[in-house]
């Protein structure tokens, strides 16, 4: 089968819209609990696909009608190299081809990025999007990051610990600092900064943003914690904002106290928390390397995207 690759411009925003708008109630077939909004609303989305429109993009088109497209989202520095992010929103392609339609797009898409020396690739893409996970596993992507979703149903744990919110964020630089230094460990291997200063202004921006610490505990030292607040704008959950959904932005339990229910209490408090204040469901992301953290989020919760990434010999492009 023949088509006609061109660069995307802003007259093909509607069936760009069309496009995505079909993958994404594919993605709420088997994810329900993805806020039906963006459907009812399409302006919303149309409107930050067309704020990047001008990016690199490429649109397929079979008998002049547009069958895929993809676009640069966003082009910054991660990991030490310059590196080009497809968000789930700036993708879609057809059902029928899908997998050829993807291979194609992300080719001519990606030989701009080299000539510009983009060496890190990364895409986020729908969870249940089984042909497609297939495609970018075979172009060379691996996952790096997942956002979940789950109801406001309480949890049944054989486990009762004393969960208390902390008013007072200078009591969590501790174990903040023990948080971040986990990250540091295999297989994880991300640093994340640990100077005392930042961790102190990020805790504080929590609170200023309205966000909630629970804390466990014991014999007056912290064992674990979670902090929930309202997914933010423009950060992570971007398709879940303005939909009364809640985020667990952060959590650790202490080596010594995991696999005891700590973690699980402090997910019930934060269930009610939601509850109370009027969110519909929970979210959560987590990095696809944490082994510890990771079994719990895949244990109560529900991914619905995943961000893969691929690393590009840096000698090529710079002939």
């Amino acid at each position: 089968m023949k088509y006609q690759i061109k660069p995307f411009v802003k007259e093909y925003l509607a069936p760009a819209v069309k496009l995505f708008l079909a993958n994404y109630k594919s993605e709420q077939i088997t994810t329900p609990l993805l806020p039906p909004g963006l459907c009812d609303d399409p302006e919303w989305i149309k409107k930050e696909i067309e704020n990047k429109a001008a990016n690199p993009g490429i649109a397929i088109f079979d008998q002049g009608e547009m069958v895929a497209f993809m676009i640069t989202g966003y082009i910054f520095n991660f990991k030490g190299q310059k590196a080009a992010m497809i968000p789930e929103y700036l993708h879609a392609s057809i059902e029928k081809d899908k997998r050829n339609l993807n291979q194609l797009a992300y080719m001519h898409l990606s030989s701009k990025w080299i000539e510009n020396g983009i060496h890190l690739h990364l895409i986020g893409h729908f969870a249940h999007d089984h042909i497609l996970l297939e495609t970018l596993f075979q172009l060379g992507f691996g996952a790096i990051l997942s956002e979940r979703l789950r109801d406001l149903s309480l949890i049944d744990v054989n486990a009762d610990f004393e969960i208390l919110q902390e008013n007072v964020p200078d009591n969590l630089v501790n174990i903040e600092l023990e948080h971040r230094l986990y990250y540091r460990q295999a297989p994880i291997f991300l640093a994340k900064n640990v100077e005392r200063e930042q961790i102190i202004e990020s805790l504080e921006e929590y609170k200023s943003n309205g966000d909630t610490f629970f804390v466990c505990y014991q014999n007056k030292q912290v064992f674990g914690y979670f902090v929930v607040g309202e997914s933010a704008r423009d950060a992570e959950g971007f398709l879940l904002q303005n939909t009364r959904t809640a985020q667990i932005k952060g959590a650790y339990i202490r080596p010594e106290m995991r696999d005891q229910g700590i973690g699980t209490c402090i997910l019930n408090k934060s269930i009610n928390w939601a509850k109370v204040n009027g969110f519909e469901r929970l979210f959560v992301e987590h990095e696809t390397a944490n082994y510890f953290g990771g079994r719990f989020w895949e244990k109560h919760f529900t991914p619905y995207l995943y961000f893969s990434m691929r690393y590009i010999d840096s000698g090529l492009g710079s002939e």
